[in-house]
Parts: structure tokens; sequence; C-alpha cells
């Protein structure tokens, strides 16, 4: 609460599921089944029939679009279901008592009672607006009349909020319930739940008082002033005074320390940082208190790692992550250094929003997302595709404003005279036309009795319909398992396809699509080999301009068909694929130097270097050596040679689990990225001249505080 006292609150909470039927109990927040969620209930107190519209109002102000449309709670809001109960009081208002306090506004146990105004409300609230008394207290019914409510309606709730309809100031919070008055914010409550879910304590503190208790080493308040021993130590700086006097070009919020007054009392205990969400409810929660909470809400949130794709969605330079999470997708910009992630993403629960005059997005767990950058901004946008989680397929186009992310087209079911969609569909991105913007290409080989490939243009806002391919392309004929690169292989400007159909035809063969700006059509076929290639169904293809001639080449990898593993690198001319070399493991002479190749190795495309020309990053996940290895093949143009880091890269722990997204997040010359991640882990790994470094490491969720001892984000102690 803000300045009050935390009280306690004992809550009856049963395993049954919730029995809220409308319209006196409506599910206001839905992120599936209550099992493994945290459920919270919100009762007003005081609304009368005539106050219901006004009581709604102050749910969605305070709490759906309050407190869960906000940082954390934002962040995790999918730890939660939250229920609304209308419950409807007689009288407007709640019952008010006035206290003498005597002269001692601090010590309520010499108050007496001067007057109490009562009023027949639902839960029997009384407000007197008085510290000592917590602002606001139950009558002698209170406790019974919100047990009744909660059984009937939401047996199985974790926590429960009052609102009381009273202008008054002030909040109340512990145990896994909080009450607070119409008058306050969001921030309110975010402080109260800072009480009732993570069981943190007041920072605030009245002047003048000395605690003189026995030793107290809480979460967030503590007498022990060792800083090696004290609850917090791992984020406190060794440059920092212990105890610690606020001073200029520290981070009020964020730099942890010592610092005097905590609990109520001015001296005597210590809080973290100067200033908490704990302490003025405005601010946000501290490096400490935010990793309580967020170890709280982690199982509940069941967000993981898993998907992830990169892009410049800020336009800066630097690549950023996306992370989808089932309904939830999370933007996180990389900070100004290029080396560490903003702790504060843009946060999608649920719904993309959209621009005027287009629909929303509702993010589910079977999107495909595509990166491109289809307005010519400067910032990557998204594309995306579901076919699977609703009775109908949907595309959309979803626009980085630079602040956050918004929806400025939908496609329901098909776009209009130019492609029904269908499960099936795969979504492929690349500037057909030349004219900057990234369009779309849509390829089926499932769903129907033809193979279609569909190439859109963006105009910035929309998709226009080039041309639709059914069955075959002038010079190719499309079948059920083509694989298609997209890459610009003749330097006009426009991007061509690379297609590839091992499975289909009695050899393999590989196309090169030409994009005249309208259409596609074959340059080239590849039938059974490529120059200096014998394919087989195994081949893996990654595109890229290894020799800086505007033209997009091929790498071809084969680690399985063979008795050694193939790596070439293919040339395009323009209108077909010419030998550059050929690397196998059969010798050393054969390899590529500085890296030794094996059967398992796993290829991912890069810059390396930032010299322009295409390099590979190549990890084996220990299924042909003792131990993992990350490796760098650098292309000169014409050749390639690697480096490599075995086993650990700093912290990190290199292993089969892992997965690896190339991005430039750090921005600067001669230097590119990777984004490391398995399902409980992030990291962000750079590639200089002097091999690998670890910049930061993630554990369990995205915080970056000013120091940590310990180089993750993961629980206390």
């Amino acid at each position: 609460m803000l300045a009050g006292a935390v009280c306690a609150f004992v809550l009856w909470s049963p395993d049954a599921e919730a029995a809220c039927t409308p319209p006196a109990c409506n599910k206001i927040i839905d992120n599936g089944p209550d099992s493994g969620k945290k459920i919270l209930v919100v009762l007003g107190d005081g609304y009368a029939a005539a106050d219901q519209t006004k009581w709604r109002e102050d749910v969605d102000r305070m709490i759906a679009s309050g407190v869960f449309g906000r940082d954390l709670f934002a962040e995790d809001q999918n730890a939660f279901n939250v229920y609304r109960l209308d419950l409807v009081s007689t009288d407007s208002g709640v019952t008010r008592r006035v206290y003498d306090e005597h002269g001692t506004p601090n010590d309520g146990s010499d108050d007496t009672i001067i007057s109490t105004t009562y009023k027949n409300t639902a839960l029997g609230y009384i407000y007197s607006g008085s510290w000592a008394h917590c602002w606001m207290e139950g009558g002698a019914n209170t406790g019974a009349l919100i047990g009744n409510a909660l059984a009937a309606n939401v047996p199985n709730y974790n926590y429960w909020v009052v609102i009381l309809n009273e202008d008054g100031w002030g909040g109340c919070g512990g145990g896994g319930a909080q009450v607070v008055t119409r008058s306050g914010d969001w921030s309110v409550v975010a402080h109260e739940f800072g009480h009732g879910i993570g069981a943190l304590g007041d920072e605030y503190f009245n002047a003048g008082t000395t605690y003189t208790g026995g030793p107290v080493d809480g979460p967030n308040c503590s007498t022990n002033v060792n800083r090696s021993t004290v609850y917090w130590n791992r984020f406190i700086d060794p440059a920092t005074a212990v105890p610690t006097t606020f001073l200029s070009g520290m981070d009020s919020n964020r730099t942890v320390g010592m610092f005097q007054g905590c609990g109520h009392m001015e001296s005597g205990i210590y809080r973290p940082v100067n200033n908490c969400r704990m302490r003025g409810n405005s601010p946000q929660f501290c490096p400490v208190c935010r990793t309580l909470m967020k170890g709280r809400l982690y199982s509940s949130a069941a967000h993981t790692f898993d998907r992830a794709i990169a892009g410049d969605f800020s336009g800066d330079g630097r690549a950023d992550l996306l992370i989808h999470n089932g309904q939830d997708l999370a933007v996180y910009k990389t900070n100004p250094t290029g080396r560490t992630l903003d702790d504060n993403g843009w946060i999608f629960n649920n719904v993309v929003p959209a621009a005027p005059g287009a629909q929303t997005w509702q993010p589910a767990p079977n999107d495909q997302y595509a990166v491109g950058d289809f307005d010519n901004d400067g910032r990557k946008d998204l594309y995306v595709f579901n076919g699977s989680d609703w009775t109908t397929p949907y595309l959309a186009m979803i626009r980085s404003t630079g602040a956050g992310l918004q929806v400025v087209a939908r496609y329901d079911g098909s776009i209009p005279g130019f492609w029904s969609m269908a499960n099936g569909d795969k979504i492929h991105v690349g500037d057909w036309d030349g004219d900057g913007r990234a369009d779309l290409a849509i390829h089926n080989g499932t769903n129907w009795s033809v193979t279609y490939l569909g190439l859109l243009r963006s105009t910035g806002a929309a998709l226009a319909g080039l041309t639709r391919h059914d069955g075959s392309v002038p010079g190719w004929s499309m079948a059920g398992h083509d694989q298609l690169f997209p890459g610009d292989f003749d330097a006009d400007g426009r991007t061509d396809l690379y297609v590839f159909n091992p499975d289909n035809w009695s050899t393999p063969y590989l196309g090169m699509l030409r994009s005249t700006g309208t259409a596609l059509s074959a340059t080239a076929v590849h039938a059974g080999s490529l120059p200096g290639w014998s394919m087989t169904a195994s081949d893996q293809f990654f595109v890229g301009d290894f020799d800086l001639d505007g033209r997009r080449d091929l790498y071809a990898f084969n680690g399985a068909a063979w008795s050694y593993a193939y790596l070439l690198m293919a040339r395009s001319t323009g209108t077909g694929l010419a030998y550059v070399r050929r690397y196998d493991n059969s010798s050393a002479a054969a390899n590529v130097p500085g890296w030794e190749m094996r059967k398992n190795d796993r290829f991912f495309l890069t810059d390396a270097n930032q010299d322009g020309r295409a390099d590979l990053f190549v990890f084996n996940p220990a299924l042909d050596w003792s131990t993992e290895y990350l490796g760098t093949l650098t292309s000169n143009g014409s050749a390639l040679g690697g480096s490599w880091s075995a086993d650990w890269v700093g912290n990190w722990n290199l292993g089969s689990v892992d997965r690896f997204i190339a991005a430039d997040y750090d921005g600067d010359p001669g230097t590119s990225g990777i984004f490391i991640r398995n399902t409980e882990w992030l990291g962000m790994i750079r590639k200089t001249a002097g091999g690998f470094t670890l910049d930061r490491i993630y554990r369990k969720w995205i915080h970056t505080p000013p120091y940590d001892a310990r180089p993750w984000s993961d629980t206390l102690p």
C-alpha cells in the first residue's frame, strides 16, 4: 500500500474450477484453462445498480488495461486469468469513518472513533483515509461476504482485489489480497500486487522513526549491512558503497545498494534502491523486486525462448528480437550499446492493434512469421500466416512503427481475386518487383491437385497480386516437395528463387527461377547434378553473395548421403551456376582450413566480418566429437577459412538443444552476432576477429540490471 501497513487476509482457495456465469461474473482476461494459471478475481464494493457502467470502466482502467497493460504485468499477463464479479450494492459509495488520532497519525492504538456514516454495500468495507488503519478496513461480515462471493463464482482463485467506490486515496494489500479505492490508478494496484503476489514489503518510511526490532533479511527490507550476505547481494556493484547514499549519476530505480529507510522506518533498516515501485508506486519494480516477481510468475506464464526471430524492428541498424509464445508476442529492442536487450519490450497479449481501417491480429501457437520491410521505411516489418488454429486461414501485414507493432492489412480466408488460402500455404519474403518493398510469395504443394505459387506485391499497406503460377513456371514443372530459397541471383534488384525438389521425380532437380518484376521464368534447371556436385535428397542449401558481385550464390552441404561430409561453393553467373570450390573431410588437405567438417555439422548464413560477403556459422552438437564446437567459415570470394570455439563461449555451455539466429545486434563494423537459445536460456554471442565473445546471457526472462554478479537473469536468492 502507499503510506500504510501491510494487512493480512485469510484466503479460502479449494481446487475447484471456476463456476463463473455471466452476467454477474465475467472472465475479462482469458489465457486458456485455469489449470496452471494465477487466478485473480476483481470485486467491487459500493457500486449500486446505477454505478455498474462506472464499475466496469474502473476495472478496465485500473486492472485489464491498467496494470495488465504495462511493464512487468503486461509481459507476464499470460500467467493470469482474471474474473470480474459484478456485485451490486444497495447504496452508492462505501461506509466512511472518522478517527481522532490524538496527534499520533502513525499509531492507531490510541485512536478513537468520532463518527461513522454507514452505507449498505455488498462487502461492508469502511473507508477512513487513516494511514494507521490501512486507509480502509473490513466490517464485521466483510470476510464472510468476500468468501461467499468467491466460493459461489471462482472458488479456485489465488488472489483477489476489491475496488471501493470511494474517491479518497488509499490502498492496502497482503496475503494474496488487495483493496484499493477508485481514485487511484493502475500504479497503486501494481504496488499492492507487490505485496499480494510478491510478498514484498513497503519501502517508504515515516520521518523520525528508527527500527529497533530484531534482525530482518527480507526480500527487499534488511537490517543486514554486510554486502556479501544481504539477500540481494548479487545486484550490488563492488564499486557501490554500503550503506549507500544516493549520488548524482546513480539511477534512482536501478542502481542497487543499501539505502537507509524501509518498512515504514527511516533508519536502522535498508532497501535495495533509492525509489522502487514498493516505495513510490510510479517507478517500475527495481532489479531485486522485478526478479522476485518474475520468479513467482514464471511457471504460470509458460514463456520460453523456443520461438524467436530477429529483425531490426526499431530501424537503428541493430537486430532486435521477437519472441512468440502461444497467444503472446514480445519485441525486445537491442540497447544502444548493441550488446544487451531492453527489459521493456513491445508486449502484445492476445492481440496486435490495428491501424485505422484495418483489423487486429490475435497471435496463436501455429503462426508463421516472416520478416521484411514491406513499406520501405528502414524498419523491419512482419508477414504472418496461420492456417491451422482457426476455422479460416488468416494472413496479416504487421508494421513496425518504431515504437510498437500495428496491423495494416489482414486477409481472412482469401486474397480477393487472387488466392484462396489453405492450411498448407507457406510464405516467403522477397522484393519481386525491385521497388524496395518486401513482397510476399505464397507456395502450396499439399492442398490442391496442382502446386500453386503466387507472387504478391506490397503497396506498403496492402498486397496486390502480381501473378499466380498454377502447376508450372515457364521452364519448371512445380511439384509438392519443391523447396524455395529467395535470392537475387542476377543482380537486377529483384528477388529471384532457387527451387530444389529432391522427391517428386526420379532424380533431384534444382531450378533458378528469375523474376521479371511481374512473373517468374526458369533461366536454368539442373537435373541430378550441379557443377562439381551430385545432388541427393538430403542436400541442404544456403543462399548468399559470397563473392561480392551482387548476385546471390549457393552453398550446398551434405553430411548424410556419402561416406564423407561435403560442402560446395557454387557461383551464380546470373543465368546458371559455376563451380568455385568443394570441401570434404576425406583428408586434411580437402577440408576447410581451420575447421574439420563432419557429417552432423549444422550451418546458418551470416556475414561474419561484415565485408559484404556471405559466410557461414557452423555448429556441431557433439555428435561427431566428444564436445560441442561452434565455428565460422569466412569467404574471401573463392575459398573459405575457418575458426572455432569448443564447449564454452564465456559462461554459455554449448549444448545439443541450442538453436542459433545469425543477427547483427552489435551494429559495429567487422563484427557479427548470434542469438543463441534453448527453452530456458538466451544468449548474445558476438563474432570478432579475435573469436567469439558472450555479451549477455538470460535465463527464463529478459532482464538487464546495471550490475549482476551472476551474469544471467534468474530467481533469488
